[in-house]
């Protein structure tokens, strides 16, 4: 009996944690939440680091630029020079771009070559041809951006 009730259990919060999913998915943009007392720089932070963790796991090309360039869309928002609004920009409504919103917050600035630096690797791991080279970089947007997102 105890099975039965844990397999329930168990299929009511897959179930329920499908329909958030579904809610949460439009048009192939997903974001990462945050609390709002949080600073825009670090929510985009974060779902930078998230996208380029999945361009890092990807085993094609086009699938780690399309992730890589949602890190880059985060990190430079819709006016970077390096913004390609076709990759989808799962960072909207989170702040300006993580560069942007650094230098407007005293407290950002501290972050500001750490995420320079993420936005000249992100733009080489996109112009590589190489998927390793790809990867490697996008592994590396991944951790310079973790590190902001969770900065103190």
């Amino acid at each position: 009996m105890r099975t039965l009730s844990a397999g329930v259990g168990l299929g009511l919060f897959v179930a329920l944690a499908s329909a958030a999913l579904a809610q949460s998915y439009k048009a192939g943009e997903y974001q990462v939440g945050a609390p709002a007392s949080e600073p825009k720089w670090k929510v985009q932070a974060r779902t930078g680091s998230t996208h380029a963790g999945f361009a890092a796991a990807a085993d094609a090309a086009s699938s780690v630029d399309q992730h890589l360039g949602h890190a880059l869309n985060c990190i430079e928002g819709p006016r970077g020079k390096n913004f390609n609004a076709s990759w989808g920009h799962v960072c909207q409504g989170q702040g300006d771009g993580l560069l942007v919103d650094l230098r407007a917050d005293r407290a950002g600035t501290a972050w500001l070559l750490v995420a320079e630096a993420a936005d000249q690797l992100a733009v080489a791991g996109i112009r590589s041809r190489d998927l390793a080279q790809k990867n490697n970089a996008s592994r590396g947007v991944a951790e310079l951006l973790r590190l902001i997102a969770e900065s103190r």
